[in-house]
């Protein structure tokens, strides 16, 4: 089965309707295991197909950051906070399933962001990109600072961690390689949001 979003009815689900998380989760496992070993044997130039497949998938993932990046700044979907801008995508193509995609959607916003801004503007600010995954019924956060407030980097993991620390019962995954993202459950995201809010 593919884990799309597109087919829901090919989603593993358990009695009452349910998603089958521990289900979604071996077949994203396995799924990774064979994107390695295609990766590894592409580095080798075993089949030159594998190259131009890879290629092909970088242009699809660099069209879909720029059209979803467009519709954000088109329909206006940018809000502000005291601290950082954010957006929140409810219905994403599937490419945006993955933390790297959302990464490159954010950077590419933060730098139309700065080109384009107002005469007066003031200083460039961070960015939170929320989407939603509805394979796994969770919202992935990611935030991103701007090169001129490098120092500051790890300024979302910051305000992650202390929501974290508030309310120990919501239901969230925290161990990408990158801090300043963080996948919440759909059910307690308001209370995530709330503590945020409050925290930046």
């Amino acid at each position: 089965a593919n884990l799309s979003g597109s087919r829901a009815e090919l989603i593993p689900q358990i009695q009452g309707g349910r998603r089958d998380i521990s289900a979604i989760n071996e077949m994203e496992q396995q799924a990774m295991k064979d994107n390695f070993w295609r990766a590894f044997d592409t580095i080798l130039c075993k089949d030159p197909a594998s190259l131009r497949d890879g290629i092909a998938e970088a242009v699809e993932i660099a069209r879909a950051v720029q059209s979803l990046g467009r519709f954000i700044k088109d329909t206006k979907a940018m809000h502000d906070s005291r601290l950082f801008r954010w957006c929140k995508v409810e219905q994403p193509p599937h490419i945006f399933r993955h933390h790297l995609a959302v990464r490159r959607l954010a950077v590419w916003l933060l730098h139309v962001l700065y080109v384009y801004r107002p005469k007066g503007e003031d200083a460039e600010r961070p960015l939170l990109v929320i989407v939603r995954d509805q394979v796994r019924e969770t919202y992935l956060c990611l935030g991103a600072t701007p090169d001129g407030l490098a120092d500051d980097r790890d300024e979302f993991g910051h305000h992650f961690r202390r929501v974290l620390r508030a309310d120990k019962t919501l239901k969230y995954r925290y161990d990408f390689f990158d801090k300043s993202c963080i996948e919440v459950a759909v059910d307690d995201f308001d209370r995530f949001w709330d503590l945020l809010d409050d925290s930046a």
